[in-house]
């Protein structure tokens, strides 16, 4: 009898708590896990040569994809976009005042870019590892006739999943990334990316 009543009470209180705390219905369905099959598939990359659509670039740089949209803030402390650089040659470098092989490179991009600036080619710099302050210092010393901007903290170096620096991101003409260098780079090297750079 008295387990009777103790089963009793339970249902009680289970049935008041279900009517206390009803479902709530919602208009966003969770998204199925891919392990049952039923997921929606994933959509296919844009064509290269479709008008850029920003909205649903991805956020990781891959060959062949179009080069993700960012901001970044330049040595004057103003926020640019990279699509201002879009439709031109261009070279994206990630680089520290505290690296040797960046700072061993630079004379290389000055020559590469001073005998393609004529050709349209654009080159960003962002640092990732100093303040404005040290990269202004080193500036003093150091010839770079190009955008100079910087990645605060290396939020976009690490998102990108990058690790070593320099990282330089060669994108042509139609915003899509031809190729990606880890390390610095020769002259040799520069000159041989400029026919993929400049689709020649």
């Amino acid at each position: 009898m008295r387990l009777f009543s103790i089963v009793t009470a339970c249902l009680i209180i289970t049935a008041l708590a279900l009517a206390c705390n009803p479902p709530v219905e919602t208009d966003e369905e969770a998204p199925l896990p891919k392990s049952t099959g039923l997921a929606q598939p994933e959509q296919p990359a844009q064509p290269a040569n479709l008008r850029r659509d920003t909205a649903s670039l991805p956020v990781k740089v891959t060959p062949g994809e179009q080069l993700p949209t960012f901001t970044f803030l330049t040595m004057d402390e103003k926020e640019r976009s990279i699509e201002e650089f879009i439709g031109k040659p261009l070279m994206v470098n990630f680089w520290g005042v505290n690296c040797p092989p960046c700072r061993a490179e630079f004379p290389e991009f000055v020559e590469f870019y001073k005998k393609n600036k004529a050709e349209g080619l654009e080159i960003v710099t962002l640092n990732v590892d100093s303040s404005l302050d040290k990269q202004r210092d080193f500036l003093k010393q150091q010839e770079m006739p190009w955008v100079l901007g910087t990645d605060q903290d290396g939020k976009l170096f690490r998102k990108w999943g990058y690790r070593g620096i320099p990282t330089t991101i060669f994108v042509d003409s139609g915003g899509v990334v031809i190729d990606v260098q880890i390390g610095g780079m020769s002259r040799a090297q520069l000159d041989s990316m400029k026919s993929r750079l400049f689709q020649e």
